[in-house]
């Protein structure tokens, strides 16, 4: 709570999360929450969800992490292997580019995730994954569902792609949306080994 306090008076975020989690069980050891609920002051503003739960919201760049684990998981990745950053075009003319337009020139799959490269995304899709590939690694990593936390007005999120284009943005995580309590999760995967 102090920590939230704290945050809110420097950033006055719309909202913001700060939870602890037991990385090898999954057990939440402490959370809070701005907005909060406080029975003791009613106002119209007040919000009855808990951002944990109750807010889905696109990710971004985080889900790099889960592409690149998934690419992993099939055994074929090349961390060495090379593209051409900056933009990527794609068969029916649609360009997308990375967060640095010009992009770094040519780097390496291990380089794109430093980077954050949007464009290491699309290809490692293209050379390891696939539509059907990408959703079963996101889903059997808690997104798209409920954790079963028990928490009340829990969102699943949505995870939902079936183009080029949208598996590749679902890769670099626009275009689907997720809660905290997913991505705090997801994330226990790699911190328990």
């Amino acid at each position: 709570e102090n920590a939230i306090s704290t945050l809110k008076e420097k950033y006055n975020p719309n909202w913001a999360i700060a939870t602890v989690l037991d990385a090898k069980s999954g057990a939440v050891l402490a959370s809070a929450t701005s907005p909060s609920f406080n029975p003791n002051s009613l106002t119209n503003e007040m919000s009855y969800q808990n951002p944990l739960v109750s807010y889905t919201y696109e990710p971004g760049s985080v889900m790099k992490t889960y592409t690149y684990m998934c690419a992993i998981e099939t055994g074929l990745y090349d961390g060495s292997k090379t593209y051409l950053s900056g933009s990527y075009t794609f068969e029916d003319g649609t360009v997308m580019h990375d967060w640095n337009n010009d992009g770094w020139g040519v780097l390496t799959y291990d380089n794109g995730f430093s980077y954050s490269s949007n464009t290491a995304i699309i290809n490692i899709i293209k050379d390891y994954l696939s539509v059907d590939k990408l959703k079963t690694c996101l889903e059997s990593y808690g997104f798209g569902k409920k954790t079963g936390i028990e928490l009340s007005n829990e969102e699943s999120g949505s995870i939902k792609f079936l183009y080029d284009t949208e598996l590749s943005a679902a890769g670099f995580g626009q275009g689907i949306s997720t809660t905290t309590i997913q991505q705090l999760q997801a994330l226990t995967i790699i911190a328990n080994d």
